[in-house]
């Protein structure tokens, strides 16, 4: 009966060890599976990171290039007098200055940061890449566009504004129907005068200044932005 009894028991704990085998297997091909789905989700928002980023690469170029157009059109006033051969729209056209609106967009780093996983990006070098972008350098570049649209509004409220030129720039405003007190030659003289005064140089190579940095710190973005892209495509890989 004793033995009888044993033969049971190890029975009854042969089973309770097949079931609890069973219940990790069962586990570990769960977690297994969901840390699959995970996976495929992150590099899904990964994948679109990297569509981003190349949308903003190619904003960013644009941007350069609206730089140093205005560095190329203020230095010309500055460094010699062959303007002064321009009509004076075009000599105007040189002067005003445009500011560029912000078109990057964080909306997928928004979303990754709304359901939690942005420290669950891969590797913790993309997670502090990804989280450094965004926040900092992304940051910055709105403090940039910002800073330049402020500035080059006023600016451009100098030129518009003052009381030694009549201002209308017919390409830039379309107030050619409108009369002016007096002729174009006129005005380009006043025109001339003021961008050669003290005030007006100063204007122009503030504006010249402000460029320059744009440049410095778009590139920057650049160079943060494809790096980061390398990073991602690496994971995505693996």
């Amino acid at each position: 009966m004793e033995n009888k009894t044993g033969k049971y028991f190890k029975y009854a704990i042969g089973e309770i060890v097949l079931v609890v085998i069973g219940i990790l297997i069962a586990l570990g091909i769960n977690n297994w599976n969901q840390n699959r789905l995970n996976k495929i989700q992150i590099n899904g928002y990964l994948s679109n990171i990297v569509t981003d980023l190349k949308s903003d690469i190619l904003e960013y170029e644009r941007v350069i290039k609206s730089y140093e157009s205005g560095v190329e059109n203020n230095s010309r006033i500055l460094i010699n007098d062959d303007y002064q051969q321009l009509e004076v729209d075009s000599i105007a056209n040189l002067i005003l200055g445009f500011w560029n609106a912000n078109r990057i967009s964080s909306q997928t780093y928004q979303k990754i940061k709304s359901i939690g996983l942005q420290e669950t990006l891969g590797t913790p070098e993309i997670e502090k890449t990804v989280n450094d972008y965004y926040n900092i350098h992304i940051a910055a570049y709105g403090y940039l566009i910002n800073w330049d649209k402020e500035l080059t509004d006023r600016d451009n409220f100098f030129w518009n504004y003052n009381d030694k030129f009549e201002t209308g720039f017919e390409s830039r405003l379309a107030l050619s129907s409108l009369p002016y007190q007096s002729t174009s030659e006129k005005r380009k003289e006043e025109l001339i005068k003021l961008t050669e005064s003290t005030l007006g140089r100063n204007y122009l190579k503030n504006a010249i200044a402000r460029d320059k940095y744009g440049i410095i710190m778009v590139n920057k973005n650049i160079s943060e932005a494809k790096n980061l892209m390398e990073l991602i495509e690496k994971e995505i890989i693996n």
